[in-house]
């Protein structure tokens, strides 16, 4: 008897922790459908705009006065989940690849490893990721003041950045053409202390990839969110650009003379010479090509053409 009635509460139990399971899962948290908002608000693109690099901005004091992590690794998953950018690794990834090249220099690797020269993919554009700083009267503790702004208390507010009254923050996302360095787009983005949930658990459904920060905090939540606004308004500035990436308008790559060369008027030795050209010039390809003929136009926007044997890429 008594066995039957262990078995009995038992089975009790075990149907309200499944149904308690099964009501939550039909019934998302607030904070589950504030971070599926979020995650919505990142662009996608069905091709990639060009290469993209990024680079911490200059002030890390945005980031630094409330314990976060460089914004680079942020953006990369934003970026890499949008699909917009192929993304180039100009940090540690690219210091582990070149000590691999180091070692086919050195030692030598197998054969087969196809691992050599003019190899590494350029990037098109350079992106600089910046949170606004607070002023120093709001400086110190920034524990303190977070909590202060989160529970009411009074704080100052600032100028720009980060405020631990309203606990708001203020990104700027800038956007540069590698070949032109043209600024192609600088975006603000900001959001509010309302913006966000204060639950815990893994934000945005990065699921610990982020870290530094940026999931297990309150303040890293909302530059998160700041950082989702400002590129939410870059990506449709790049798709409307003519050509739509960098490499289609940049300048043709510059090439220097060698040896002496004749530019002629075609493609053959028995051409008119229209000037001489002498080592160390700079010319630049116009894209037509015949053979071993290239057409180039000079620093004089003379155009002829000219033997590739006697061009090598400028520095």
């Amino acid at each position: 008897m008594k066995r039957k009635l262990i078995a009995a509460v038992t089975g009790c139990l075990l149907t309200g922790v499944f149904a308690t399971s099964a009501f939550s899962q039909a019934a998302p948290s607030r904070q589950q459908k504030q971070q599926n908002n979020a995650m919505s608000n990142i662009p996608t693109c069905a091709a990639s705009l060009g290469t993209l690099s990024i680079v911490n901005g200059d002030d890390s004091r945005g980031w630094m006065q409330n314990n976060l992590a460089p914004p680079e690794k942020l953006l990369r998953v934003i970026i890499q989940r949008s699909g917009c950018f192929t993304l180039v690794d100009r940090a540690a990834g690219l210091n582990a690849a070149t000590q691999e090249r180091n070692l086919n220099a050195n030692l030598g690797l197998q054969r087969g490893s196809n691992v050599g020269q003019g190899q590494v993919r350029a990037a098109d554009y350079v992106l600089v990721a910046e949170v606004a700083a607070q002023d120093r009267d709001t400086s110190g503790n920034n524990a303190a003041a977070t909590l202060g702004g989160i529970l009411g208390g009074r704080a100052g507010t600032i100028a720009g950045g980060i405020q631990t009254r309203k606990l708001e923050a203020q990104t700027v996302l800038s956007l540069s053409n590698v070949r032109t360095t043209e600024m192609v787009a600088v975006t603000e983005g900001h959001s509010a202390k309302t913006d966000v949930n204060f639950g815990g658990g893994g934000f945005l459904g990065f699921a610990g990839a982020v870290g530094g920060g940026y999931e297990s905090t309150d303040i890293g939540r909302i530059v998160t969110m700041a950082f989702i606004d400002a590129y939410s308004k870059m990506v449709p500035q790049v798709q409307a650009l003519k050509g739509t990436i960098a490499a289609a308008e940049a300048p043709q790559r510059a090439f220097v003379v060698t040896r002496p060369l004749n530019m002629r008027r075609a493609p053959d030795s028995a051409a008119p010479v229209i000037r001489n050209l002498d080592p160390g010039m700079r010319v630049y390809p116009t894209g037509s090509k015949q053979d071993l003929w290239w057409e180039v136009a000079d620093e004089n926007d003379n155009i002829g053409w000219v033997l590739n044997t006697g061009l090598q890429p400028a520095g």
